[in-house]
């Protein structure tokens, strides 16, 4: 494995180690599961280690199935596929069906290849926000800039979300119009990027390559060494393979 698959590895057990405040840690098989104490919640399900054979897989996936039934929220799991290159064809076989690939891509301090667009602004945003730049960040996201109906979460969510001191929100404004969104989380050296969204109208101008730009830069300065995203599509590996980042592996999310 390269350097990046083991610093990705090091960052999800760092990420399930540290996981929230009403939330259980679960070992099943192989796999770990971070699941709300909520009733009716869902949870993320991934493999970070260790080996794996068909029947450790399919017995796990019987028993996460099960209690994902009971809570009523449908089973998701994601891994690396780099790290498991056989256990795609288990999951399959247990029932699942493959629904993301998306290229895992990361970025060194010394990779990164700042960009900033002409026109494009970017605002921090914070708990003291306008409701008006709130209410503008997530209708971006939730709705991925339009192209869906999705309903987004209130404002009093994302005004709780913002108290986190890992965490950054950015609003990109592009001639002055909301026009985008990004979210970085830090952890022990390691941000992870998501939550990079443009609305349709305003896309193919730089503002998804201004906002990852700002927040990658931001972590590094303040002495981080990793970065790294999984992008929607080769077109959004493009625009980060021009910042720096670099493939090592991919995404595999099963339902």
């Amino acid at each position: 494995m390269d350097q990046d698959t083991l610093r990705f590895q090091a960052w999800q057990l760092d990420a399930l180690g540290a996981h929230p405040a009403g939330t259980d840690l679960l070992a099943i098989g192989p796999f770990r599961a971070v699941v709300s104490t909520a009733p009716g919640s869902g949870g993320w399900v991934t493999i970070v280690g260790g080996t794996t054979s068909r029947p450790e897989i399919t017995h796990a996936v019987s028993r996460l199935r099960s209690m994902f039934e009971q809570r009523q929220t449908q089973l998701e799991i994601e891994y690396n596929e780099r790290l498991f290159p056989e256990v795609g064809r288990w999951l399959e076989a247990a029932g699942l069906r493959l629904a993301e690939r998306n290229p895992l891509m990361a970025c060194r301090p010394a990779g990164l290849k700042p960009f900033a667009a002409t026109g494009v602004g970017l605002h921090r945003l914070a708990a003291t926000s306008s409701a008006g730049d709130l209410q503008a960040f997530q209708t971006i996201r939730w709705t991925n800039g339009g192209d869906n109906e999705e309903r987004p979460p209130p404002v009093e969510q994302l005004r709780k979300d913002l108290a986190a001191a890992r965490s950054v929100y950015m609003l990109a404004l592009l001639d002055g119009e909301a026009a985008g969104t990004g979210v970085s989380h830090a952890l022990h050296g390691a941000v992870e990027i998501v939550g990079v969204v443009t609305r349709a109208s305003m896309r193919r101008r730089g503002v998804a390559a201004t906002v990852t730009s700002d927040l990658v830069g931001m972590h590094f300065d303040s002495g981080g060494d990793f970065a790294f995203l999984d992008a929607a599509n080769e077109e959004a590996a493009s625009v980060y393979q021009r910042l720096g980042f670099t493939r090592f592996g991919a995404n595999l999310v099963y339902r």
